[in-house]
This record gives structure tokens, sequence and C-alpha cells, in this order.
């Protein structure tokens, strides 16, 4: 049997015995929910088509979606349970079990080939009886730390102090590691990191967390409008994103519009570069990570809805355009 074709037999026999033990499959993973929690078998084949090496995690279902809204990714929270165990912004698990130097059956038979799945997914469902009798309640679960599967920032634990409404907890450890000049493995921008948005999150009831969180409904306000905006301009798109050169007449056109109001109009060479500077910062935090999100909701918009926006966008591009030849042309006429 050759390579292609014996890993096709290999994942099909992993999602037929994983069917029998409760589990579903997606890609390298094999996943249940129980208890309120998620288990997940990680199978690590190395170059091969049969795995040599699994590793069964857990973690609270709640974990990933706290995780998501905090890190302001909501929309992974109604992707499929699998974005749980393969998702770049999932939460690691701690584990429960390790399945090391597996026999690879290679050009064995069925039969042996499906014993080495049943091994692992017996054991596995003997672990996962076993946790559950010993931490009933998800909610009230903290991991044991020494057996987390790579988590330096200590995340998981993290969701679940916030989740036990253990804030200034959170918060403490946060300082500690930021005085012990701890280096984050999420990051968003220059600044920002897992423990920035943690940090906010934790602040959100305070007063002057309050006014930045309203600033910043008002800023995902405008990154909206614009992803809209420049997403609806955009006649080719790939992977949901925008073409550039598709809406650079507007960008264009916004600089050299207010350029040329301060030039023609006010007579202020200061602000032409104070604005300029405005907007190229304002552009910046505009077209970052978050507007990501609402490229995609825009995809999942009507047709006609989508029509609207372009014909509107596009109008208002061309009366930018009117704006700026008439400025140019004015002064020419005294």
């Amino acid at each position: 049997m050759k390579g292609k074709a014996l890993k096709k037999t290999a994942a099909d026999l992993r999602r037929n015995v994983s069917r029998e033990h409760g589990f579903r499959q997606s890609a390298y993973i094999n996943f249940k929910v129980d208890g309120g929690y998620f288990f997940c078998l990680y199978f690590f084949a190395n170059g091969s088509a049969f795995p040599n090496e699994a590793k069964l995690t857990v973690k609270p279902m709640y974990a990933d979606t706290l995780w998501w809204e905090i890190w302001d990714s909501l929309e992974c929270i109604d992707a499929p349970i699998s974005l749980r165990g393969t998702g770049a912004y999932a939460l690691s698990g701690m584990v429960l079990a390790k399945y090391e130097n597996l026999i690879d059956p290679k050009e064995s038979g069925d039969s042996e080939m499906k014993d080495l799945y049943e091994h692992i997914f017996s054991q596995a469902d003997t672990e996962i009886s076993r946790f559950i009798s010993e931490n009933p309640d998800a909610d009230t679960f903290y991991p044991d730390e020494t057996k987390m599967d790579y988590d330096p920032d200590r995340l998981l634990y993290l969701m679940a102090l916030i989740h036990n409404k253990q804030e200034d907890e959170a918060l403490s450890i946060i300082k500690e590691a930021h005085s012990n000049k701890h280096h984050c493995v999420f990051r968003s921008g220059w600044n920002s990191d897992s423990y920035t948005y943690i940090k906010r999150w934790c602040n959100r009831n305070r007063s002057a967390e309050r006014i930045r969180h309203r600033i910043d409904n008002i800023l995902n306000a405008v990154i909206r409008f614009r992803a809209f905006v420049i997403m609806s301009m955009s006649r080719s798109r790939r992977y949901d994103l925008p073409n550039f050169w598709d809406y650079r007449p507007l960008d264009v056109g916004i600089y050299i519009a207010i350029i040329f109001s301060w030039i023609f109009l006010m007579k202020n060479f200061t602000m032409v570069w104070i604005s300029l500077a405005i907007l190229v910062i304002m552009q910046f935090m505009v077209d970052g990570k978050r507007a990501k999100r609402y490229y995609r909701e825009f995809m999942n918009l009507p047709m006609t809805i989508r029509r609207k926006w372009t014909i509107g966008s596009w109008s208002v591009t061309v009366a930018l355009w009117v704006y700026v030849i008439f400025l140019i042309i004015k002064p020419l006429k005294q």
C-alpha cells in the first residue's frame, strides 16, 4: 500500500474507531465534549501514516470562549468546536495522558491497524472517566500547571481565575510576570499582548476603563464602516481581504482633499503636516487585526446590501475628486 493510500486508510480507521468512543475527528485531532470539558486527542505521526505518539488534553469549555471575548476574536466563538483544538488562538489544555512509542503497523492488515487506535481511545476513555469523577464541576476547575501542554503565559489558569471572579489575583500574576520581564506568546500590534487584553478586561468596570471602553466602541464603529467601504470597492478579493489598488482612489482622494483644503482655503501649512500625521496614524489603527472580522462580516451580507455599499462608496469617491478639482481650479480663476 502506497504512502498516500496508507494515510487515507489510517485517517478512516481513526475516524471509525473514534466514533465508537464518542469522539469526533478533524485533521490530526479527535475531540469530544463531556461534563463541560473539551477533551482533545492529538496524534503525531512524524512523517509516518500512523501515529507514533498521542496526547490527551483537557480544558473547560468556557475557557476558549472567555479568552476569545477578551482577545477580541469573537468570530472564533461561532466557529466549529474543532477550532478549540486546532485554532491559532485556542488555549492549551492540561495533559491527562501521553501515549508514546506506538507501534506503526505500516503494511499490516486492517485488524492490526484498528487495534492500534482501539488501544488509544480505550485508554483515553478511562482517563476521561477518572478525570470527570475527580473534577465534576468544570466551572470550579483549576488546571495543574505542572501538566500544561506549553502555556508559558498561564492563560488557562488566568481564564479560570477570571471565570471565578478572581480578577485581582489574575492582575497580580500579570504584574509579577511583567516584573520578571516576561514576553507573551500572543501579541497584537506594537505594544499589545495577551496580558494587555486581560488587564483591560479585568478593569473594564472601573471609571477610566469605562471611558476607554466607550472610545474603543467608537473606534470599532469607525473600523467597521471603513472595512465595509473598502470591501465594497474591491473588485477582486483574495482570502476575503480587500484589494489595496481598488480602494486607493478613495484614500488618495481623502488625503488630497484635506491637504488642499488647508492650503487653498485655510492657508495653513502647519495643519497640513498635522493632518497628514493624524491620517497615517488613523489608517494604521483602522486597517489592523480588528478589521479582518468586519471583512468577513461584509462578505456575509446579502448581495443587494453589498451593491448599495459599492454605489455609495464610489459616489463619495467621485464627489471627493470633484471637490479636489474645484480646489485646484478656483485659484486659477482668480
